[in-house]
């Protein structure tokens, strides 16, 4: 789990997910690949705490989850979150998948409507969002509510053998890992879901291929899901659509409870192609109608004449919820995963293919998209060739539909993919390396043009080195009216893009030693790569398997000349790779004293990383006389927050320390009573019958509400 603030990506650490993402203000956006365990998050969470107030433990918000497909109009309904759950608790609303609504104006209008609804109601409700990525628009759309967003990391390779030992046994973790080598998905596999398909594949066929792309893992996935059920000594009384004699309603003729049961027992393939005809039809119009409303209108699940909807409702649910494609979510079927409901839609959109290549098309031409100052295309750089049409992704755009709409057309899909390495810009190679990351199977050729132009790419031109080389002191010293020249030229030759070029070589095999090289250069190039940039190729360089990138990471956070939130933000990307080593670093901080107010800014981080730690840091520095007397007040304060009762005991004695200034007992007191500690009133009584209090501290305290 990682965590930052405002945009993602800019900073990191690893709370403990469940601390973290549904305790840390008021609007939460967790963010994700395509099977990266959002939603399992979700749900697990919302289970944990439904168990914990059903024993009477009620200290946490209690949590409803909301599939973001199911609000319409009105955000959400207002009569069953009229009142708190229960008196001084609070509702926690999970709103889920809300990537699933492809047309972008309406995943707009949902956000928006669902943050504004929520923010008016603060006092009693809490919003976390789970989607897979944000547009620019949205991102925009949230700046104002200052979001705090998480993004669920891939796995580790432990985390992978952790995982199959939950699965299969620690007996079989060895013959699993051997089969994910065999098949080169070592890199696939660290997606949760992934991983979690292959150790049921594996489970149920151990002798058999695992698959070599994503497509290959969910086709064998589906297929088993659908085999499986109905189960062969099933009694034929037991499937939906057979009623006793004793009370059947007169409509129930032996016609339709035929009908029932031959829905319940649809051959695996004929319940793939109509499943497939859903997904499609789902994804033509947006994902806003419902699985449920889609097959009401199919020719073979269309309700008879004379039969009740609702009764009808019921027997689709008890029919087709069972092979585990399709879950119930109240009276509605949805799509258990996403991802089901896009591999089910590239199929059949693949077949024919002509119709799956005019599909490819359409998705990859609707990335073209003009390059203006104001709204540069992702992969460009900021100057030059405005107006210009070109093909752009941008960070976090889904990949998955696209990947599995490759998969079913493999070598067919080759023209179309290959004008993607031929336009400007890196863009469409960055977009085939996600691809290739993502296990999706490419063209040798088109695979090989992308490496090509990565390749150019990460080389350092004439113009750049020579902007590189100029010393800007020099400059200064010889003719300071060119500094600001010299400094454009310098300027010009830094681009960050070179570093997300290194980054793309590094999925495919034969260009990861190449990229990998390319990256250690350009991490230590301060004329070359900003400082982002710089962070950027040591974070690939420690995930590539390059340690020395935690050196790297290390001397960037420890340069005196950059700002404390840079600082700051580097070492929460440090604890995001190695927690004990960013700790370590913001340890040393704090006990150095450094930077002014910049050790104490570490102690918070620390605070937010390791709580227990943290708080035992700031008491330390609230009880040490050598400590400014405002900082170790904050200190309290802190601690005080964090319900120990050992700050409000220290922002007393700070409040009645007669050597303390004025000013800062008033503020102890004020604390004191933010806090809520019962001597609050006590305290401030006292001060204000000091005889030499200024007029000015009169009235502040005179600020503080009284006793009743």
């Amino acid at each position: 789990m990682s965590w930052h603030d405002g945009r993602p990506a800019d900073r990191s650490t690893a709370r403990p997910a469940i601390a973290a993402v549904f305790t840390t203000g008021p609007l939460v956006v967790l963010l994700g690949d395509p099977g990266g365990g959002k939603s399992a998050l979700l749900r697990r969470h919302q289970l944990d705490v439904c168990r914990q107030w059903s024993a009477g433990v009620r200290s946490a918000a209690l949590p409803v989850l909301v599939p973001a497909t199911s609000l319409g109009e009105a955000p959400l309904a207002a009569q069953f979150f009229a009142r708190p759950p229960a008196p001084g608790s609070h509702w926690l609303v999970l709103l889920d998948s809300l990537d699933e609504i492809t047309n972008a104006q309406a995943r707009r209008e949902v956000l928006r409507d669902t943050v504004r609804w929520v923010a008016e109601r603060r006092e009693t409700h809490r919003l976390v969002v789970a989607t897979r990525h944000l547009s620019e628009q949205e991102q925009s759309d949230l700046r104002e509510a200052a979001p705090v967003c998480f993004e669920l990391l891939r796995f580790e390779a432990d985390d992978v053998r952790e995982l199959a030992a939950a699965w299969l046994g620690p007996a079989q973790v060895d013959g699993l890992m051997a089969a994910i080598a065999e098949a080169r998905l070592a890199d696939l596999v660290k997606l949760p879901m992934i991983g979690s398909i292959l150790c049921q594949l594996y489970r149920v066929r151990p002798g058999q291929p695992l698959g070599s792309t994503r497509g290959e893992i969910y086709d064998a996935f589906i297929s088993q899901l659908m085999a499986t059920t109905p189960r062969t000594d099933t009694r034929p009384e037991h499937h939906a659509g057979r009623q006793g004699d004793t009370g059947a309603p007169a409509w129930l003729s032996p016609t339709v409870g035929e009908h029932v049961v031959a829905l319940g027992t649809l051959p695996p393939a004929d319940l793939r192609t109509l499943l497939a005809r859903v997904a499609v039809r789902r994804r033509e119009s947006g994902a806003v109608r419902s699985v449920m409303d889609v097959l009401l209108e199919e020719d073979l699940t269309r309700p008879p004449g004379g039969v009740p909807v609702r009764w009808w409702r019921e027997q689709l649910i008890a029919s087709f919820r069972r092979g585990g494609v399709l879950q119930q979510q109240g009276e509605e079927l949805e799509f258990a995963h996403r991802t089901y409901e896009e591999f089910l839609a590239a199929c059949a959109v693949c077949d024919p293919r002509e119709r799956g290549l005019a599909e490819l098309r359409r998705v990859l031409d609707s990335h073209r998209r003009r390059h203006w100052p104001w709204r540069p295309a992702p992969g460009y750089r900021r100057v030059g060739a405005w107006g210009r049409r070109m093909w752009a992704a941008a960070d976090g755009e889904n990949t998955s539909y696209p990947g599995f709409l490759i998969d079913r057309l493999t070598d067919a899909a080759a023209p179309d993919l290959a004008k993607l390495p031929s336009s400007a810009g890196i863009s469409g190679c960055t977009f085939l390396a996600a691809q290739k990351r993502l296990g999706t199977y490419l063209p040798a050729e088109v695979q090989a043009r992308a490496v090509e132009k990565l390749k150019r790419h990460i080389k350092v031109g004439r113009r750049a080195w020579f902007g590189a080389s100029i010393d800007i002191d020099g400059v200064n010293q010889l003719d300071p009216s060119s500094v600001a020249m010299a400094e454009t030229l310098a300027g010009l030759a830094i681009d960050d893009s070179r570093v997300d070029a290194a980054s793309a070589l590094l999925a495919f095999a034969e260009s990861r030693a190449e990229g990998l090289a390319a990256l250690r250069e350009l991490a230590r190039s301060p004329r070359l790569t900003s400082v982002q940039g710089q962070v950027a190729a040591a974070t690939a360089m420690v995930r590539a398997g390059d340690e020395s990138g935690l050196d790297l990471i290390v001397d960037l956070a420890s340069d005196p000349g950059l700002d404390h939130e840079t600082r700051l933000g580097i070492a929460w990307r440090l604890i995001d790779l190695r927690r004990q080593r960013g700790l370590d670093l913001l340890a040393g901080w704090i006990d150095a004293r450094a930077g002014g107010e910049f050790w104490f800014k570490a102690a918070l981080v620390v605070v937010a990383v390791d709580e227990a730690y943290g708080v035992g840091r700031l008491r330390a520095i609230a009880d040490d006389p050598a400590c400014p007397a405002l900082t170790r007040i904050n200190a309290a304060y802190v601690v005080a927050l964090h319900d120990d009762p050992r700050g409000a005991e220290d922002l007393l004695h700070f409040a009645r320390d007669p050597d303390l200034e004025e000013p800062l007992r008033v503020v102890a007191v004020h604390l004191v009573a933010e806090v809520g500690h019962p001597s609050a009133m006590a305290v401030r009584d006292e001060l204000a019958q000091d005889p030499n209090l200024t007029p000015r501290g009169r009235k502040s305290l005179r600020r503080l509400p009284s006793a009743e």
